[in-house]
């Protein structure tokens, strides 16, 4: 049987003669004692590392206390699951812990349980904060270089094809590559399919048409779902579907039909796109396999935005 030492300090300005002394006087020879320089914190220690591969059965590990051999609760649980495998007995001086007497076993079990509960319960309620932030629709990380209503805007002035993305860059006081990443569907050669965001309460435009969600007959809303917002010529030939969100649901999704020659533009300037009648789930899957939305799946309304593409 072998008695080792380990001793540890966080920088070279920190002295180690107590732990030192402590050890020696606990049994542990000047060959057998591991003295280490370097912070706890880091994952590779070359002292610890050396003990640990001369270990044997029988053996122990004296320390004067916890933190000088464990980097964390999670480090210092590993280590005692592998004294315990190796059958090498664990001492700390000052805390009173001795792996080698059953009473020793049984306060460092104990203490070994409370930290891994700390570590849980610190998990447990890391992950319920995240989730109750979601919910309340803040997701952390970096404040968004564009609201969602500039991020509209933006879509907007990129499909009337009348402004450049350095424009509207330069119109938002932001970087290009920005804008490309918010403008997801733009440039990258894919079919794409538009999302409309409504509500039900009935509407009206400064001519008093009605548009939107109608509420009435197929032939009306038709004529409504067509006429909805520039569409950028360049992107008219990749537009595959129309997707209509109501009161956060899904109520209605539209096949693009005909040729670019059954494009035309309304009054107003927006796009009248050609559609077909609305689609069952199975033509959904049939004809826009990719798309992965369903009529039903709830899709919540982010406030500022009216519209979305999303690629297929």
């Amino acid at each position: 049987m072998t008695r080792y030492g380990y001793a540890r300090v966080s920088t070279r300005e920190q002295n180690t003669d107590h732990q030192i002394d402590a050890l020696a006087a606990a049994g542990v020879a000047p060959e057998h004692l591991f003295v280490e320089k370097v912070s706890g914190k880091l994952a590779s220690r070359p002292k610890l590392d050396t003990l640990l591969n001369l270990l044997a059965p029988g053996d122990e590990v004296v320390v004067t206390r916890l933190k000088r051999i464990g980097r964390s609760q999670q480090h210092l649980l590993d280590l005692v699951r592998r004294f315990g495998d190796e059958q090498v007995d664990f001492v700390v001086l000052e805390q009173g812990i001795d792996t080698s007497t059953p009473g020793g076993r049984l306060v460092f079990h104990f203490l070994a349980a409370l930290a891994e509960y700390d570590r849980e319960m610190i998990v447990d309620g890391t992950l319920d904060g995240l989730a109750a932030a979601r919910a309340r629709g803040r997701v952390g990380g970096r404040p968004p270089a564009l609201s969602q209503r500039q991020l509209d805007t933006a879509q907007q002035m990129y499909d009337t094809g009348r402004h450049t993305v350095a424009e509207i860059a330069e119109t938002l006081r932001v970087g290009r590559s920005t804008l490309y990443r918010a403008l997801h569907a733009h440039g990258d050669g894919r079919d794409c399919a538009l999302i409309v965001y409504r509500n039900t309460r009935p509407k009206t435009d400064h001519t008093h048409r009605r548009y939107g969600e109608t509420g009435a007959a197929e032939k009306f809303q038709l004529e409504a779902d067509r006429k909805w917002f520039p569409i950028a010529p360049a992107r008219r030939p990749r537009l595959r579907a129309m997707v209509y969100v109501a009161d956060s649901i899904v109520v209605r999704v539209r096949a693009v039909i005909g040729d670019l020659g059954a494009w035309n533009d309304d009054d107003r300037g927006y796009a009248d796109i050609p559609l077909g009648p609305p689609l069952t789930d199975l033509q959904i899957a049939r004809q826009l396999p990719t798309l992965g939305i369903s009529l039903g799946d709830p899709r919540p309304h982010v406030r500022g935005k009216i519209r979305e593409y999303v690629t297929l």
